[in-house]
């Protein structure tokens, strides 16, 4: 029985670990179909991945957004689903307008999140895991309001 449990839900446990960014897809224990799903997406994506790592990941991050105004920090490997805003967090800086819309290439996409202009940390851009490139930038970034 409990080998049956492990067949079932084993995937959708590990798909978990990659769904807690922005634009996540969701994925739980009630829908154990969706737990497969992203197991063949990454089996399927991970075949030749040009960011296969974080170590790679973070390195290609790390040459873009060298700073100013962004500079890369984190990196984080997330399951998508679909176009999304990216998160703008209280005091934080917004791309130039209408280009707060990430729409991912694919299913799996390494997440990079810094400071924008010495400020606190957030979603900076989105790498595609499969073929390495830039998918969102955060700049041009909104010019600064007056205040």
């Amino acid at each position: 029985m409990a080998a049956v449990a492990v067949v079932v839900w084993g995937p959708a446990l590990i798909a978990r670990a990659y769904t807690s960014g922005p634009g996540a897809a969701s994925v739980s224990l009630v829908r154990p179909d969706r737990g497969w799903e992203f197991l063949a997406n990454a089996a399927w994506t991970s075949r030749n991945a040009n960011l296969p790592t974080a170590a790679a990941a973070r390195r290609r991050a790390r040459e873009i957004w060298a700073g100013p105004p962004a500079i890369a920090e984190r990196v984080q490997l997330v399951y998508l689903d679909g176009d999304f805003d990216a998160p703008v967090p209280d005091g934080a800086t917004a791309a130039a307008d209408g280009r707060g819309r990430v729409s991912p290439a694919s299913r799996l996409g390494w997440v990079v999140s810094g400071p924008v202009r010495g400020g606190r940390e957030q979603m900076i851009g989105l790498l595609d895991y499969g073929s390495g490139r830039v998918v969102w930038d955060i700049r041009p970034i909104a010019e600064r309001s007056a205040a």
